[in-house]
């Protein structure tokens, strides 16, 4: 919630935002209804409905929130001697939100929000990504094929890698997974 809201609308978005996460750690996004979210959270349907078009534009709300307030409380810091330990810090951080968020991700990930919240985690990596290398090679250090290429592909690498590392159970303890990982980072 960056801009600056009324109290009345802060506090409906934050019952709204709990309702919808508290449910989605229950049950199946597709189970869930506008009205069940509107009870849980005591608000009269057409105010949810004078900010929100469905649960699927309140879902990406709340995807948006979560990474705002991740990338505030987890500043991603890294040598620059090692360019690559940026991009494991961005894997690392990743995977803390998978791992933190576990229960809210098992249900989305048998869920039509799936390729939403994929989606919208692969444009902020993404983006953070490409920022990140753009300023890299500003610093003089060279990447092995440009940046944007190299921020898509490092993109798909880090969601599909956490996507199977938390829908098999976390198979592999999550410091492996990340120093497995970060050996495609080193070459930078």
């Amino acid at each position: 919630m960056e801009k600056k809201l009324d109290l009345r609308v802060q506090k409906t978005y934050k019952a709204l935002l709990r309702s919808l996460y508290d449910l989605l750690c229950e049950k199946s996004f597709d189970d869930i209804t506008v009205t069940e979210l509107c009870d849980r959270a005591e608000t009269r349907k057409a105010t949810f409905y004078k900010h929100f078009g469905d649960k699927r534009e309140l879902f990406t709300f709340m995807v948006k929130e979560m990474q705002r307030t991740a990338r505030e409380d987890n500043q991603i810091s890294y040598d620059e001697e090692k360019p690559w330990s940026y991009y494991a810090g961005v894997f690392r951080y990743f995977l803390n939100f998978l791992d933190q968020n576990e229960q809210f991700v098992s249900k989305i990930l048998d869920s039509s929000a799936l390729h939403t919240l994929l989606d919208l985690m692969s444009e902020q990596i993404e983006a953070d990504l490409r920022s990140h290398m753009n300023e890299d090679q500003a610093r003089g250090v060279s990447l092995p094929t440009e940046a944007n290429m190299l921020a898509v592909t490092y993109t798909g690498a880090m969601v599909y890698c956490g996507r199977w590392w938390i829908s098999h159970n976390k198979p592999l303890d999550k410091e492996v997974v990340i120093a497995q990982f970060s050996r495609l980072f080193m070459k930078l």
